[in-house]
């Protein structure tokens, strides 16, 4: 299941909540486009070109725990 986000800040926080498809469902920045690649493609993510907007997948991100 793909979840729209409005904004990148709305991206991120779905990312790091575990959803694992993001449709990014708006006009992103260059700057915030490569800000957002270089932190997720780090760590597995892939950003593919949708019909209208990209989508960022993560396969097996895992959040460690608060210890």
């Amino acid at each position: 299941m793909v979840i729209k986000a409005k904004s990148l800040q709305d991206a991120e926080e779905l990312l790091y909540s575990g959803v694992s498809k993001v449709e990014l469902a708006y006009n992103i920045g260059s700057d915030d486009f490569f800000r957002l690649a270089s932190r997720w493609c780090d760590r597995g993510a892939r950003i593919t070109r949708g019909h209208n907007h990209f989508i960022v997948s993560v396969k097996g991100f895992a959040i460690p725990p608060n210890d």
